[in-house]
């Protein structure tokens, strides 16, 4: 299963790296609470740790990217657990078009890439 993904993820990959690609300076995120259904958003700057309660997230970077007049936007992030006994680490690019593709195994949270963000939020934020 895992070769299954990584062959899907260079396909998908391969077909973004052909088109106009702009650098973010960091990312929105939606984490949806999926045992109380709270819906937040966070701006995290690049490199920089978000906290949650099982788990961090760091997004090392963000992108922009057109072809053939189609936008979209991924992020390449990281996902640990705080759980030692759970080896799902995830380290990846998650997309904003295809949100289940390819995504962080959270159990009690939803993390899914709202946008980029073209200027630097300079420290977190959290947006209910």
């Amino acid at each position: 299963m895992r070769y299954f993904l990584t062959i899907i993820f260079f396909f998908f990959f391969s077909v973004y790296a052909y088109g106009n690609e702009e650098e973010c300076q960091g990312a929105k995120l939606r984490v949806i609470n999926k045992i109380t259904a709270e819906k937040i958003f966070y701006d995290i700057p690049l490199s920089q740790t978000l906290e949650l309660d099982n788990a961090r997230i760091k997004i090392y970077r963000c992108l922009k990217i057109e072809r053939n007049g189609k936008d979209d936007e991924i992020a390449l992030i990281s996902h640990q657990l705080n759980n030692q006994k759970d080896d799902k680490s995830f380290l990846g690019w998650i997309f904003k078009s295809s949100q289940y593709l390819n995504s962080p195994i959270n159990a009690v949270f939803d993390i899914k890439l709202e946008k980029c963000l073209l200027e630097d939020p300079i420290f977190l934020k959290k947006i209910i």
